[in-house]
């Protein structure tokens, strides 16, 4: 019994088949290229920055000047530097003034004495005594008064001034460190630009690499848009006759042959005709 086999292979339009090598030889061809490799980069200090950190640097200490003054001020050695310098003149004027004052009542009392005919007594010398006293004790409470008020009016001054020069050194770090703050910013905004420009320039570069790929991807896609046009080429296989078969035939076409010929009558007579 014959045998027979039937092989159907599908195959794509021939337009297809190239694009689709094509495609293929494009990706290949990709991934023996080498890529150069997108290092991210760190934008460095910017010139605010770093004028930020120098003035941040030379500012420290600053205030340390003013303190010292201040501290200064506030000692014994501090105040006397706020003494007026008028004030032994006002003293002595004073005391001379008081003296005068006191030498006037003297004569007053000689006078007075005199008037009385006790001039030169004892008692006369006891009012004198006692007016030299108060003279004096007068003299001592002026100046006293007087130095106190000029003690007094240095300490306010010097007090005064170690706060100012505390102030003073307190409003220069301040500043200081507002300058610091405002260079910092300038600074800071310096290296985001600086920054973006660095990101800009990788970004652009990974684009540039993906583009291919990309590319590739595209006519991929429609690739697979594109309906299949495929064909169908059919091969058939019969098996040929076995051994016996053929002489089996070739036995039926013998007999088929003598047949035509009387052969099978004479074969089949015994009559001996």
């Amino acid at each position: 019994m014959a045998t027979q086999t039937v092989e159907q292979v599908a195959r794509l339009a021939p337009f297809q088949e190239q694009y689709l090598k094509d495609i293929f030889a494009q990706a290949k061809a990709l991934g023996k290229t080498p890529q150069p490799f997108a290092k991210q980069k760190l934008a460095g200090l910017s010139g605010g920055q770093q004028a930020a950190i120098e003035t941040a640097m030379s500012g420290i200490g600053g205030y340390q000047p003013y303190m010292d003054r201040a501290q200064q001020y506030a000692s014994p050695e501090g105040v006397s530097q706020f003494f007026n310098p008028y004030e032994n003149q006002v003293v002595q004027q004073t005391l001379s003034d008081i003296g005068e004052q006191g030498q006037i009542a003297q004569g007053q009392l000689g006078g007075q004495g005199v008037a009385s005919g006790a001039f030169g007594g004892s008692r006369f010398g006891v009012a004198q005594a006692g007016l030299a006293g108060k003279t004096l004790e007068q003299q001592a409470r002026s100046a006293g008064q007087l130095r106190q008020a000029g003690f007094s009016q240095a300490q306010q001054a010097a007090q005064q001034a170690a706060q100012l020069q505390g102030a003073l050194g307190q409003a220069q770090q301040a500043m200081g460190v507002q300058d610091v703050n405002t260079l910092m910013g300038i600074g800071s905004l310096q290296q985001r630009q600086e920054q973006a420009a660095l990101d800009i320039d990788r970004a652009n570069l990974l684009a540039k690499q993906a583009l291919p790929f990309q590319q590739v991807g595209f006519m991929s896609d429609i690739f697979r848009g594109v309906p299949a046009l495929q064909g169908t080429v059919q091969q058939t296989t019969a098996a040929g006759p076995s051994l016996g078969s053929q002489l089996l035939g070739l036995g039926i076409a013998g007999l088929g042959a003598a047949g035509q010929t009387g052969g099978f009558g004479n074969l089949f007579n015994f009559s001996g005709a």
